[in-house]
């Protein structure tokens, strides 16, 4: 059991590390990392002594659930952290901004 929590938070540490790094070119890899990150944490846990296979798909349902919320959760993160929250950045056919709000040189 120790060893596939360790693994699960190896993987959500690398993750969250990697989210805090620079570079965007893969952004996107990150939040699958720290989902998988948390399922492994969370069917170790969940699934430790589990002797009826009920309890088992029970314990596989909820590290699913975990890891995808972990994973919409830092998706977000990293559109938000990209520029994306507002609707308009990124987008090739954005209209540029009025020149009143153009910053000043």
């Amino acid at each position: 059991m120790w060893g596939f929590i360790l693994i699960g938070a190896g993987a959500v540490v690398a993750g969250i590390l990697g989210l805090l790094l620079p570079r965007k070119e893969l952004a996107a890899v990150f939040p699958l990392v720290i989902g998988a990150g948390v399922g492994v944490v969370a069917l170790a846990i969940g699934g430790h002594g589990s002797t009826s296979q009920s309890a088992a798909e029970t314990a596989f349902l909820v590290a699913s659930a975990l890891g995808f919320v972990a994973v919409v959760v830092s998706s977000a993160a990293v559109w938000i952290r990209l520029g994306h929250a507002d609707g308009t950045k990124g987008h090739p056919g954005a209209p540029p901004p009025p020149p009143s709000d153009r910053p000043a040189l």
